[in-house]
């Protein structure tokens, strides 16, 4: 027998229902996943949540880190908790992996050079270009964005004039307070019609002891051709200039220094790298020496690692 409400009655009154019990939550992680480093602390890695099923929804899903962290390199394990309406819970875990493919075994450079190095594009009257259009700024971002993973400094040690004699005397202070891993070394045109190449040999030489003394690596280049433009042109120039770049060939086969950065070769072929003033680089011409260094860096320098067939073999284990 039922009666309404405050009499007899089998169920509750003014309430609900009672729904049958849920069928058991369950929750499944995405596969592993594998992502390059796109910063020296790791990679902005995001992924959907995983979709419960089973249940009383509505659900709430939360993961641990959440998508959109910045994962660091190498393995982490993401946590994906969901909760339904009946307080019922389900976990997951699935593996993020953030790899680094390629590196470079030097992050430190100095550029070391005279006015072509500051980013002189003319003397007279003095023109100089901003800092992001110097070779040395320009390299810094060339191989930041090449290895994304790692922070490189490319310091700016140009002076306006300075011949190789002058450059031996200001090395060893530059050198002290910058602390490179490697010296990119480009001098030798001012004064090149009056310095002997022997003289210019023996500054070089001497530039690359003090760095040799410190533990710090050499990576020459060859001094870059001039035009009729240049205010100290003569008919010996350009031979001067060869005999120059001849004898910085063989200083780095004597302290087995590597390949030369040959600008000389790089700058003959296009002479329309040179500006007007017959000497200084263009703005373009200046982007093609950093990229010169930067290829030589590469070489000598970069180092890969290959993670797939481990990546391989986690994915294989989550199923």
């Amino acid at each position: 027998m039922l009666f309404v409400c405050g009499v007899l009655q089998t169920t509750g009154c003014g309430k609900s229902p009672v729904e049958p019990d849920p069928a058991g939550l369950l929750m499944t992680c995405p596969d592993p996943i594998a992502r390059e480093a796109t910063m020296p602390g790791g990679a902005d890695v995001h992924f959907l949540s995983p979709v419960p099923t089973g249940g009383r929804p509505p659900y709430s899903v939360v993961c641990t880190p959440p998508s959109s962290t910045v994962f660091p390199r190498g393995d982490s394990t993401v946590t994906c908790r969901a909760t339904d309406a009946a307080q019922q819970q389900a976990t997951c875990t699935f593996r993020v992996t953030v790899r680094v493919s390629q590196t470079l075994s030097r992050t430190k450079f100095l550029a070391f050079g005279d006015s072509i190095t500051a980013g002189a594009i003319s003397l007279n009257p003095l023109r100089m270009l901003t800092g992001p259009d110097t070779y040395p700024f320009k390299l810094e971002q060339l191989l930041r964005e090449r290895y994304s993973s790692q922070s490189f400094v490319v310091t700016n040690s140009g002076f306006g004039g300075e011949d190789t004699l002058e450059g031996a005397e200001r090395l060893p202070t530059v050198l002290r307070g910058t602390t490179p891993e490697v010296l990119l070394l480009l001098e030798g045109i001012n004064h090149v019609n009056e310095l002997t190449v022997d003289r210019q040999a023996d500054a070089l030489q001497e530039m690359i002891d003090e760095a040799q003394d410190r533990n710090v690596e050499a990576i020459l280049a060859t001094v870059m051709p001039v035009t009729p433009a240049f205010s100290q042109y003569r008919s010996t120039t350009l031979q001067k200039i060869r005999d120059l770049n001849e004898r910085i060939f063989q200083l780095a086969a004597r302290n087995r220094l590597g390949r030369v950065v040959d600008l000389f070769a790089l700058f003959q072929s296009n002479l329309n790298l040179i500006g007007r003033d017959g000497i200084h680089p263009t703005a373009e011409g200046q982007t093609r020496i950093a990229e010169a260094f930067r290829d030589e860096i590469v070489r000598r320098y970069e180092s890969r690692a290959t993670m797939t067939s481990r990546l391989s073999n986690r994915a294989n284990d989550a199923r």
